[in-house]
């Protein structure tokens, strides 16, 4: 039998003179003790230490009420529960009453997240406060209606935007920002119910499912950045900037020119995999791609070979220290700082060989292009040889070790066709 009983423990005075109200528990000769928001003070006890003060009497019986019309609910008679099961199922239905702030719950999840992206969420959150005009909002208020709401409103962003930029005669993005920030807040909702929702004992404080029937926009193809082989050959061919005395100047230009040129002739190699990479051996680069290395089994593992065409600019960057192979990071303190002084100088670059919005990683999409399209590289030796994952043999791929012998005559057949020589 399921008892509970209010009391108050002699031994356990606070140092501020109070003492808190407990209920006491007893089901099947165990006990146990849960506390309440009730504390009261020597006076209010009588010298057995019951209580006696008829304000606090009337909290104690109501809780001691409200557990037992809970606990009834469990049917204790037909089924087998443990006391710790009934305290489980106590606790969940009192936070059933308690609100969940979406908003904050998304803070402290991102605030904890050690997963690659984690700005991304920041970005979205912010974007929803916007939307919503403050920085809170009860989950059970987040619906389908609401969502299609903040859906409108990117929506409409966007056709501003795009006018404004249209009307500059600038390039207009996708529509990524709209299936990125649902996307996002659809995958924060479902992390909420991971937390507060307890399947095993019927617990369910997130009971809707407001992405089940809300379809958020597929994000719009990527924009082709694929360049010609003459601009290519153009970029490696381009003086570099000089100071008076005739000597090359450390400077953004001259940067952007040499990290495009090492990023095609090494398959399309991220800034990032150029900042962080630590492993050369025989004229062959090992890294493991920092954009995909924590959701493989391999680490996103890639060897590529450096080419003669290269070698001087490898040398030129290296880092003589042994620590990495290029010494980039001597010189930027973040990846991200890297890529964007590359980016930078590329703009430069861009507008002086009148190429649009040319960027780091159009050498990517170049080697790409130009390996299935000029040199006749099928396109699954191009997707291994950008080490993308391929969904269809994920399994296959655990029991083959790759020798990268296939990928690095590819990359040799791109180099001969764009710039003449092996």
């Amino acid at each position: 039998m399921l008892t509970f009983k209010a009391e108050v423990l002699k031994s356990k005075q606070k140092s501020d003179g109070t003492y808190n109200v407990k209920i006491r528990m007893t089901y099947n000769r165990q006990v146990k003790r849960l506390s309440t928001s009730i504390f009261v003070r020597q006076e209010d006890l009588t010298k057995s230490f019951k209580l006696k003060n008829p304000k606090f009497i009337q909290e104690a019986d109501a809780i001691v009420r409200h557990y037992q019309e809970q606990s009834a609910k469990l049917q204790l008679d037909i089924k087998s529960y443990t006391l710790d099961d009934i305290i489980a199922h106590l606790k969940g239905e009192q936070k059933r009453t308690e609100k969940i702030d979406f908003i904050q719950f998304s803070r402290n999840w991102i605030a904890s997240a050690t997963i690659k992206g984690a700005e991304n969420y920041t970005t979205a959150i912010n974007s929803f406060v916007t939307f919503l005009g403050q920085e809170e909002l009860d989950i059970k208020l987040l619906n389908k209606s609401l969502l299609e709401n903040y859906m409108k409103y990117l929506i409409d962003k966007r056709e501003l935007k795009i006018k404004k930029l249209k009307k500059q005669g600038k390039r207009v993005p996708s529509n990524r920002a709209v299936s990125l920030y649902l996307g996002s807040i659809r995958h924060l909702f479902y992390e909420a119910k991971k937390q507060y929702n307890d399947y095993d004992r019927n617990i369910i404080l997130i009971p809707h499912s407001p992405f089940e029937n809300f379809k958020i926009p597929k994000q719009e193809a990527t924009r082709k950045r694929a360049i010609s082989p003459t601009d290519i050959l153009k970029i490696y061919q381009m003086p570099y900037k000089l100071d008076r005395k005739g000597r090359e100047i450390t400077g953004r230009f001259n940067l952007a020119k040499d990290c495009f040129i090492l990023s095609f002739a090494l398959i399309g190699m991220n800034s990032a995999d150029l900042y962080w990479c630590e492993e050369t051996d025989n004229d062959v680069i090992t890294y493991y791609r920092v954009k995909t290395s924590d959701r493989r089994n391999d680490k996103a593992k890639m060897k590529v070979r450096i080419m003669d065409i290269i070698k001087p600019l490898v040398d030129k960057y290296r880092d003589r220290t042994g620590k990495r192979v290029f010494n980039f990071y001597k010189h930027y303190s973040t990846a991200d700082s890297f890529n964007k002084a590359i980016n930078y100088g590329l703009k430069q670059i861009g507008e002086i060989l009148q190429i649009d919005d040319l960027e780091y990683y159009a050498a990517r999409h170049s080697w790409a292009t130009l390996a299935v399209n000029k040199v006749g590289i099928d396109k699954y030796t191009v997707h291994a040889a950008l080490n993308h994952i391929d969904e269809a043999m994920k399994v296959t791929d655990i029991y083959i070790e790759r020798d990268f012998e296939m990928e690095n005559e590819a990359n040799k057949k791109v180099i001969e066709y764009v710039f003449g020589i092996e």
